[in-house]
């Protein structure tokens, strides 16, 4: 759920201990002054030296509703960092002799026996499962806000008839993967999954105020709102409707997450008061695909480099927030930025501070300046779309709604300077954009498609009703009047969400959500002899054939 510092793939510096950190309280000021403000929301931040906290703020209100600020005291939610946490519960049972590392999925979820066939526990937590996101699913077909358990989560991938790649592969991605773990630490411990995350997580680090909440519309007392951008200047709420377990749902305080850290830096030294040793080496162990290629990606948590210099990290997303969780192992530097409104960079922010606290870092990757073509590309492997363009004279690649500035590796490529977008694109310094261009993703060259729009498309020898019936989801294709543009009705379980359709290339169109303010959801509409095909960043070639 949002991007990361360091790399994956192996182009980042070579790692070095350097000199050791200093927190300057000016100087980290600066990087948060634009935040401080009294009219909107921002970020709370924590900066420890060897577990001492040094700098610990609020910048901007907890609420827009409340005359209150945010503070190092104040509930916010973690998101994603919550994974690691998931994942060290889920070794617990594995310590105790409960569960094995390895073990199929359907060993502790059975109603996934033939979805998951073959995937292992381990796949699921390190995102190499191939299996389709519960998530995604829900807010793809059904839009957000629709109550969903944990076990109606479930059901929507053990319902599922197909896969985005065989186990082990690629990488992608996957908050279903970590429902599917909740559910069996629940079902290994006997009990809830807050509960277990409480005694045997938090309370043994004092993590007092931290808990599991699995939704954002109940009480929880001294928790800070979450702000989503309408794109007019002004914020709204949008709660995502399905419960959110080891896949995203903590919520926690500056403090509390200091004390984790401060634990997180002792446990690789080999001094872990929760878990093994050997637990704390596997959760920072990348997966590795079948090909070799390492993804890393661990248990949770990653285990990269930021300007010569090791880093462990994790970050998270929400609607309305998100976080960046990071420590310097060698430098004894702890880091915790959380954000109560969209359109926030905890991670860049976090790097400010990186970069304000240790004298001795390697070069910075800075964003290219020269030539780029501008155009839409499409990659038939596995469905996904990018655009190139410049923006203030940087190189910008854009996906799913978000810009990404675009550095140029030592291996030659272009691609942002994120851990989990793992393809390089071989773009040429020319403004006309080529008809193909040549990217190599997980070690393996794709070739890349310039979208050009179809002069003849019309939606109207398309109109009519598709089924995708394993997940059961109805579609409607309705054309405007010349067929040029249209809609696209999907019904799921849940919901219903309509879609602008506009053409890209013959057989490909664009679809945008038109009930949103924001386009959170939306995707890639391949039409075909059958039907069509559905393509997300994080769906691949989900299948509806026409009806009528």
């Amino acid at each position: 759920m949002g991007k990361e510092t360091g790399d994956g793939a192996g182009w980042a510096p070579a790692v070095t201990k350097g000199s050791k950190a200093a927190v300057d309280g000016a100087a980290l000021d600066a990087v948060f002054a634009a935040l401080d403000t009294t009219h909107l929301p921002g970020v709370a931040v924590g900066v420890a030296l060897d577990g001492v906290p040094l700098y610990r703020k609020g910048f901007g209100l907890a609420s827009l509703e409340l005359p209150v600020t945010l503070s190092p005291t104040i509930r916010m939610r973690i998101g994603s960092t919550t994974k690691h946490f998931g994942a060290l519960a889920y070794m617990l049972l594995v310590e105790a002799g409960l569960a094995g590392l390895d073990d199929p999925v359907a060993r502790h979820v059975p109603e996934m026996a033939r979805a998951a066939a073959g995937v292992t526990m381990r796949q699921l937590m390190t995102h190499v499962s191939g299996l389709r996101c519960s998530l995604e699913l829900a807010l793809q077909l059904s839009g957000p806000g629709h109550p969903l358990s944990t076990a109606d989560c479930m059901r929507l991938m053990a319902d599922d008839d197909d896969v985005n790649f065989p186990a082990g592969e690629e990488w992608c991605y996957n908050n279903g993967g970590y429902v599917l773990l909740s559910l069996a630490i629940e079902r290994l411990s006997g009990m809830r999954l807050g509960d277990f995350f409480r005694d045997r997580l938090f309370r043994p680090l004092g993590m007092n105020d931290t808990l599991l909440r699995l939704v954002d519309t109940d009480y929880v007392p001294n928790s800070a709102s979450l702000h989503m951008v309408d794109g007019k200047g002004g914020y709204y709420r949008q709660p995502i409707g399905a419960e959110i377990a080891a896949e995203g749902g903590i919520v926690s305080t500056v403090d509390d997450m200091l004390r984790w850290l401060a634990h997180l830096r002792a446990a690789l030294a080999g001094r872990p008061t929760v878990g093994s040793a050997e637990t704390w080496r596997r959760m920072v162990e990348p997966a590795v695909l079948a090909n070799g290629y390492v993804t890393g990606y661990g248990l949770g948590l990653m285990d990269t480099p930021y300007r010569g210099v090791r880093t462990v990290h994790h970050a998270g997303g929400v609607m309305g927030g998100s976080s960046q969780m990071i420590t310097l192992p060698d430098h004894g530097l702890d880091i915790i930025v959380m954000a109560n409104r969209a359109g926030l960079d905890p991670i860049d922010l976090a790097a400010r501070v990186i970069d304000a606290c240790v004298p001795t870092l390697g070069p910075k990757l800075e964003p290219h300046e020269g030539v780029i073509p501008t155009g839409t590309y499409y990659c038939p492997h596995n469905g996904g779309t990018f655009g190139l363009a410049r923006h203030e004279g940087k190189a910008i690649i854009s996906m799913g709604g978000m810009g990404l500035s675009l550095v140029r590796t030592p291996d030659g490529l272009l691609r942002p300077n994120v851990v989990v977008f793992h393809m390089g694109l071989d773009v040429p310094e020319t403004a006309a954009p080529p008809k193909t261009l040549r990217g190599v993703e997980f070690g393996v060259e794709r070739e890349l498609v310039l979208l050009e729009p179809d002069p003849a498309a019309d939606l109207r020898s398309l109109a009519g009703r598709y089924v995708a019936a394993a997940s059961g989801t109805t579609a409607v294709v309705e054309p405007d009047g010349d067929g040029r543009t249209g809609r696209l009705v999907l019904t799921g379980r849940h919901g219903t969400l309509r879609h602008r359709l506009a053409n890209l290339a013959p057989g490909l169109w664009d679809a945008k959500p038109l009930d949103l303010p924001v386009p959170i959801v939306g995707g890639l509409i391949a039409f075909d002899s059958q039907g069509f095909t559905f393509n997300s960043g994080r769906t691949r070639r989900l299948r509806f054939r026409k009806v009528s």
